[in-house]
């Protein structure tokens, strides 16, 4: 069986991380370049990773390993001008004593397996035939935010545990990461993922969202 991922998707992936988890830990990255503190700034890093892997890669692999199950064609592809956005934001929010990020790195791209040799994905077919499209692409949808709920759940429960910094610090940055990103994608505005979940299911959008938001809503008001 061949490959779902693309030549260059891994690297595209990875190339994602790095930028989103550099971006998330630019101010510990400077303290650590100072020579302030340098173990305590590389667990700020290491705890963004993570919280990056959660709350971006794999909210975009729920959405690709969902679309392959239907039969579709799904890759990742990196956003140029969003990686730069990254960055950008990350040094200004950083002169300027604040922590404000905006753009994406990238996003998963899906095509018919029929069509798959016209999107360039010539590699990779299938005979699969679209039997209700529109429930198809609710469920690839409500995979990327239903997996930010996940994650959120998973890493409040443990944040409940008394832990060691590190892991503390980790589940702190994830739950804030998957509650926002989640929050933020759940919003009923196209192209966004609340779009389309809340245009094919209602419900199905009401409960991945409603706990994303009253998640995010409290994190916004305690600062």
């Amino acid at each position: 069986m061949a490959s779902q991922f693309a030549p260059k998707e891994p690297r595209d992936i990875l190339v994602a991380w790095v930028v989103l988890s550099l971006a998330l830990s630019f101010r510990s990255l400077i303290n650590l370049v100072q020579g302030t503190d340098p173990f305590a700034n590389l667990e700020f890093v290491a705890a963004a990773a993570i919280a990056g892997a959660t709350g971006f890669i794999l909210h975009e692999m729920g959405h690709k390993f969902v679309a392959v199950r239907y039969g579709y064609v799904a890759h990742f592809q990196l956003w140029r001008s969003g990686l730069l956005l990254l960055i950008f934001t990350a040094v200004i929010s950083s002169l300027f004593g604040t922590f404000f990020l905006f753009g994406a790195p990238g996003a998963v791209y899906i095509a018919p397996g029929a069509a798959a040799g016209y999107y360039g994905y010539g590699y990779y077919s299938s005979n699969y035939k679209q039997l209700n499209p529109e429930k198809e692409n609710t469920w690839i949808s409500a995979a990327g935010p239903g997996l930010n709920l996940l994650f959120a759940l998973l890493f409040f429960i443990v944040l409940l545990v008394p832990s060691s910094y590190f892991v503390t610090l980790v589940v702190t940055d994830g739950l804030y990461l998957n509650l926002l990103l989640g929050a933020f994608n759940m919003l009923p505005v196209p192209p966004l993922d609340g779009y389309k979940i809340f245009r094919g299911n209602i419900l199905l959008a009401l409960a991945i969202a409603l706990p994303l938001w009253v998640g995010a809503l409290y994190l916004f008001l305690i600062g």
